[in-house]
């Protein structure tokens, strides 16, 4: 390990993690020799796990003893860069680095203060309202006004309106509201907020016909797909060309993956890209565009952090790794790939993957809640 770069990377086990595993590993230039890799995951048994030079096992992230072990853990193992796998994490380090300094490690999102336009959806919403973004229309209870005028706003836009939690991630506990009664159940849920369905809501007839009926054991909307913009933006402001890809999803899950070229989105990320630049951000940044009714692209998510289309971006000619570690850490001179141009219009499909886990491994793991290769 002596003379690697030590990474940490939090929720190793997640399908971000997965994905930093498949950027070191790629055989056409592998650069998994040149880092000592060290995950945390809260659930022993996931096979990225097993991919770490070094892996703990931490409590889930919205326990108070979460943060106490990472910090021990970063104490100990005096990591360079650190990543997360999950919303959760990246607020709960950044805050932490921020209150000990001296801990020396990096991580390359910003400020804990610029990450929350992209964690918090709420402030995603007035960020937007700040610098004249397009965003989807956004209501919130007792922010935006009371029941009344969640009526008026579903008047003006209509159904279906999508309901999500405020603080969240990967589509889980999003809702179509298709009616004033399905608004009224949901309002009573904490930290929830509606948005206008950015698409043509028309589409969706049929799927909701087939939900009145026999309810399918599996179900998932047609036509889901939305535009992903993407960039790392260095600590001056500057940033990388801007990678668009058309995300095509099944259940929640990218199936899809196809890079596109759209002078009006990259012109709006850019906008996006001087705004979180003038608040103090910096790093990856995706914002994802759909169309509203009347045409108009507007985002409907921000993110910034590493995510789970970070190996396919890599296959077509974006190397987000390599071009972190040349904003934050220049002096590493970590290698950046370069894909051949013929690369940047395939189209990538995603599936699951197998791993063999060894049984002395997983014992090893559970028993000592440390596991090293």
């Amino acid at each position: 390990m002596e003379g690697k770069l030590k990474i940490l990377m939090t929720s190793i086990g997640s399908l971000v993690g997965q994905n930093v595993h498949d950027v070191l590993e790629f055989p056409e230039f592998r650069r998994r020799d040149q880092v000592s890799l060290i995950g945390t995951n809260s659930m022993v048994g996931s096979p990225n796990n097993f991919r770490c030079d070094k892996c703990y096992i931490v409590p889930n992230t919205n326990s108070p003893e979460f943060k106490e072990r990472i910090l021990e853990i970063i104490k100990l193992e005096k990591p360079s860069l650190i990543l997360s796998g999950r919303d959760e994490d990246t607020e709960t380090v950044a805050t932490l680095l921020e209150e000990f300094p001296g801990l020396g490690a990096k991580m390359p999102y910003g400020r804990a203060s610029t990450l929350k336009y992209a964690l918090d959806k709420w402030e995603s919403w007035v960020f937007c309202q700040k610098y004249n973004l397009p965003f989807a229309e956004t209501f919130v209870l007792g922010k935006s006004g009371d029941f009344s005028q969640l009526e008026k706003f579903a008047a003006q836009f209509g159904f279906p309106l999508i309901a999500k939690p405020i603080q969240g991630f990967a589509s889980k506990g999003v809702f179509f509201i298709r009616s004033l009664e399905d608004a009224k159940v949901v309002s009573e849920f904490p930290n929830y907020m509606f948005q206008e369905y950015l698409g043509q809501g028309e589409s969706l007839d049929e799927y909701f016909r087939q939900l009145d009926g026999l309810t399918p054991l599996f179900a998932h909307a047609p036509n889901i797909y939305h535009h992903s913009c993407h960039t790392v933006i260095a600590p001056d402001g500057s940033f990388d060309p801007i990678f668009i890809s058309r995300n095509e999803h099944e259940s929640g899950t990218t199936v899809g993956f196809k890079k596109v070229q759209d002078p009006d989105l990259e012109e709006l990320t850019k906008r996006f890209v001087a705004a979180f630049h003038t608040e103090g951000g910096f790093g990856p940044l995706t914002v994802q565009f759909r169309k509203d009714q009347r045409g108009v692209w507007k985002a409907q998510e921000m993110n910034m952090r590493t995510n789970g289309n970070t190996f396919p971006r890599f296959m077509m000619g974006q190397d987000d790794l390599g071009l972190i570690l040349d904003g934050v850490l220049p002096e590493e001179k970590f290698p950046i790939f370069h894909a051949p141009e013929e690369t940047h219009q395939l189209i990538i499909g995603k599936s699951l993957k197998s791993h063999i886990i060894f049984p002395e491994d997983l014992n090893q793991l559970q028993n000592e809640q440390v596991w090293s290769n």
